[in-house]
C-alpha cells in the first residue's frame, strides 16, 4: 500500500515537473528568435546571468502565434545590466530603472529587459517591489497562471502555476489565491476579462468569479485613463459579447458605468478592429468619452455613431454623409454597425463632385456681397442636393437668373 502510494506520488511529481519544463519548438518560435537575440542570450550566460522571455509573448507562443513584442526578464541588476552592455557594444537605454528595466537594442530592435521582482508592499495599484534571483519567486506576483510562464533561448518552457493547463483548458486563473492576487492591483480584474475575451469558447472559474464580484468596489481606484486602456483591448476580442454578460454578473460594468444590455449586438459587426464601434451599440450617448478621458478622435466617432446609429441608411443619405464633410471611413463605420455592408463598396468608390458656384459666380451676374449673396449660394446647394448632385453650374445659374 506504501508502495501504491509513493508511486502516484512520484507520478505526480513527475507529471508537474514534466509540464514545468515543456519544450516549444514551433515556427512563432524560430521566428522571434533571431541569430542577434540568440547572441544576447549567450552574452549574459557567458557572464553567469541567465535570461528568458516572459509575459504575454511566451502566452503567444505557447498557442503558436507569433508575439507583436517580446519582453525578456533577467536575475541580473540593472546595473550589471548596463556594464555587460557597455563592456560587449550593445545599445540600450535605461527606460525604467526604478523599475529595473533597461532597454537592449538589438538589429533596430528594442528589447525590454527586467530584473526578476518580488513585491514588498502592494496599496491595490502599485507595489514597492526588490530585486530577486529566483524565477518561481517573480512568476508569483504576477497576474495569470499562463503569464507566469517563462521561456529559455532554447525553447525551454517554465510552467510553476499550471498556465498551460489554464491555456489548454480555455480558462483563466490568477496565480495563487485569486483575492490576493486582486487586492495587490485591482487593474487585474479588467486584465482578466481582456484575457478571457481573447480565448477561444472559453470556461469560466466559479472561484475566480466569485473573488471578482467581492473586490469590484476596488475598481475605483483605477484611473480612467487605464479602464479605457483595457476595455478598448476587450471590446476588440473575438469573446467581446460573452465577456460583457460575465461583467455585468459580477458587478463589473456597474463600477465603471459600461451598460451591457446591448452585448449581443456587438456580434453583429463584421470587421470590429475599432473599439468605438462596438461601445456606440452599447451606451446611449457619449458622456464616457470625457469619463474615460478618450482621444478627440475618438470622441467625435463615438458621438457620431452613437447619434446615428439607429437612423438607417440608404445610398443616398450615406452620400449625402460624405457631401456634409464625414469621412469615407466614419460612414463606413456606421455601415458597419448598421450590419449595412451591401452599401460599403458605393461608399469605398464615390467620387464627390464639387458645387460647382461659387460666389463670384453670383457677383458677375450682379448680386451684391453680403448675407443674400450667403443665402443664395445655400439655396442653389440644396438645389444641387435635391438633384442628387447632378445640376451643373449653368443648370443652377440659370434657375437663379429665372428668380
Amino acid at each position: 500500500l506504501l508502495l501504491g502510494k509513493f508511486q502516484e506520488y512520484s507520478n505526480k511529481y513527475y507529471i508537474m515537473r514534466a509540464k514545468e519544463f515543456e519544450k516549444i519548438d514551433t515556427g512563432a518560435f524560430r521566428e522571434i528568435m533571431t541569430p542577434a537575440l540568440r547572441n544576447l542570450g549567450k552574452t549574459f550566460a557567458g557572464n553567469g546571468y541567465s535570461i528568458r522571455v516572459v509575459g504575454g509573448a511566451v502566452r503567444d507562443l505557447a498557442l503558436k502565434k507569433v508575439p507583436k513584442d517580446v519582453d525578456l526578464a533577467t536575475d541580473a541588476t540593472p546595473e550589471q545590466m548596463i556594464e555587460l552592455f557597455k563592456d560587449n557594444d550593445i545599445r540600450y537605454k535605461p527606460t525604467g530603472l526604478e523599475h529595473g528595466t533597461v532597454t537592449a537594442i538589438i538589429d533596430k530592435t528594442p528589447y525590454e529587459i527586467t530584473t526578476l521582482r518580488a513585491d514588498k508592499e502592494t496599496d491595490g495599484r502599485k507595489a514597492e517591489v526588490e530585486f530577486v534571483k529566483d524565477w518561481k519567486e517573480d512568476a508569483k506576483r504576477r497576474d495569470l497562471t499562463y503569464n507566469a510562464m517563462s521561456l529559455d533561448f532554447t525553447g525551454k518552457l517554465f510552467d510553476y502555476y499550471g498556465g498551460m493547463d489554464n491555456l489548454q483548458d480555455k480558462v483563466s486563473k490568477f496565480v495563487g489565491d485569486p483575492a490576493e492576487r486582486i487586492q495587490e492591483d485591482f487593474l487585474r480584474i479588467l486584465r482578466y476579462f481582456r484575457f478571457q475575451s481573447q480565448l477561444n469558447k472559453p470556461n469560466w472559474d466559479s472561484d475566480t468569479l466569485k473573488a471578482i464580484k467581492d473586490n469590484v468596489n476596488g475598481l475605483s481606484k483605477i484611473s480612467p485613463e487605464r479602464i479605457w486602456s483595457e476595455i478598448k483591448k476587450l471590446l476588440v476580442s473575438k469573446n467581446a459579447s460573452e465577456t460583457l454578460k460575465w461583467m455585468n454578473k459580477t458587478g463589473v460594468s456597474d463600477a465603471i458605468d459600461l451598460t451591457t444590455s446591448n452585448a449581443q449586438q456587438i456580434s453583429k459587426i463584421t470587421d470590429n478592429k475599432n473599439p468605438i464601434l462596438p461601445l456606440s451599440l452599447l451606451v446611449s450617448n457619449s458622456d464616457l468619452a470625457n469619463k474615460w478621458k478618450m482621444s478627440n478622435q475618438e470622441a467625435k466617432l463615438l458621438q457620431f455613431l452613437v447619434l446615428n446609429k439607429d437612423k438607417p441608411l440608404d445610398k443616398d443619405s450615406a452620400i449625402d454623409l460624405l457631401h456634409n464633410g464625414y469621412q469615407k471611413q466614419t460612414v463606413l463605420d456606421l455601415l458597419n454597425i448598421q450590419n449595412k455592408s451591401s452599401l460599403a463598396d458605393v461608399v469605398r468608390q464615390y467620387e464627390k463632385p464639387e458645387f460647382p458656384v461659387t460666389g463670384k459666380d453670383l457677383l458677375a451676374r450682379g448680386m451684391k456681397s453680403g448675407v443674400e449673396l450667403g443665402q443664395t449660394l445655400e439655396k442653389l446647394k440644396q438645389k444641387w442636393k435635391d438633384s442628387r448632385y447632378k445640376l451643373s453650374k449653368d443648370d443652377l445659374l440659370n434657375r437663379f437668373m429665372q428668380k
